[in-house]
């Protein structure tokens, strides 16, 4: 009978220790991007295409983009109306020409983008959408940007945004306006420095990765009310001196200004997935290893999940102790 007794309690324990795991796990596992059961959409790739293209433009386009145009997918339009809604600009629906595919993918994921017609997206790189949507809060998906015609690309972000709306996450204005933002001053930057032999776009995009995560740190130690514009001006010369970048003081001071509004999007809630996205988008596009959640780990919040298992399994060891005594 004692037997049997201690059998249940083993099992209310043990199942307490899971119900517990899946709590605490749960949110862990499911943070960052928040999908209504709604609204989640059952698509396998979101495809959004620009208003501003004529019916055989659309056609070509989805060729492009890898997709038969009689195969029955569903087809979504991004407008200047979605441009008005998601980043507060005017565009009209004629220049919204540039497309994209956006497949969802599982957390951890990391954001990765592919142009198809690097010819036709003249001013925006693979690796500054990547960028620009983990800014915008966008996180583990692909992107695929194609255009039937020469284009900036800008509108592309737009797109992105319109899939994420149309997969159930919930989007956040003030982060869309950052990542835009971020795209539209890292283009001018990079046209102002079309010259400059101690400019490189790739070693930029790494010091532009490397920065918004030292960002990130210091919302995460001192909060984002406490974080100084002085502050992330010393960020931004101290990375880009490492990495032998030299810009005038204009296009810092601009730099400044966007960085400032990626700041002001940050919550203590974001850190964590900001961080563990930037650095997954360091390692896989340009192999760099940059030590955002080693530091995370350092600064305390690793040892406090440490802590709680420590105590759980403690809590076990006492039970089978007083079990079999």
């Amino acid at each position: 009978m004692k037997m049997k007794y201690s059998m249940k309690r083993l099992f209310a324990a043990l199942t307490g220790v899971m119900l517990t795991l899946a709590v605490v796990c749960a949110p862990v596992l499911l943070s960052g991007q928040e999908v209504s059961a709604a609204q989640a959409n059952n698509e396998e790739r979101v495809i959004v295409l620009g208003s501003g293209l004529s019916e055989a433009e659309r056609t070509g386009t989805l060729e492009q983009l890898g997709i038969d145009p009689q195969s029955g997918v569903v087809l979504h339009t991004v407008t200047g109306s979605d441009a008005e809604r998601f980043i507060n600009q005017s565009i009209a629906d004629s220049s919204m020409i540039s497309s994209v595919t956006v497949e969802f993918k599982e957390e951890g994921s990391g954001v990765n983008t592919k142009i198809v017609t690097l010819e036709n997206i003249t001013k925006v790189k693979t690796y500054q959408y990547s960028n620009a949507a983990i800014t915008a809060g966008i996180y583990d998906c692909e992107i695929i940007v194609g255009s039937i015609r020469p284009v900036t690309g800008n509108s592309a972000l737009t797109g992105v945004y319109k899939a994420a709306e149309i997969q159930g996450i919930e989007l956040d204005q003030d982060k869309m306006i950052a990542g835009n933002d971020e795209l539209i001053t890292i283009t001018v930057i990079e046209d102002n420095n079309a010259n400059n032999e101690d400019f490189d776009s790739q070693e930029f995009s790494k010091a532009l990765t490397e920065i918004k995560g030292q960002i990130a740190e210091l919302v995460e130690k001192e909060g984002k009310d406490n974080v100084t514009i002085e502050q992330i001006t010393v960020v931004i010369n101290n990375v880009l001196n490492n990495y032998n970048i030299k810009i005038s003081q204009e296009d810092i001071n601009r730099l400044t200004s966007t960085l400032e509004k990626f700041k002001n999007t940050l919550s203590a809630e974001d850190v964590d997935k900001i961080l563990e996205q930037l650095q997954s988008f360091g390692e896989k596009t340009w192999g760099i290893a940059l030590d955002f959640i080693d530091t995370a780990k350092e600064e305390g919040w690793w040892d406090q999940v440490v802590e709680f298992f420590r105590r759980i399994f403690e809590a076990i060891v006492d039970f089978f102790t007083d079990l079999f005594d």
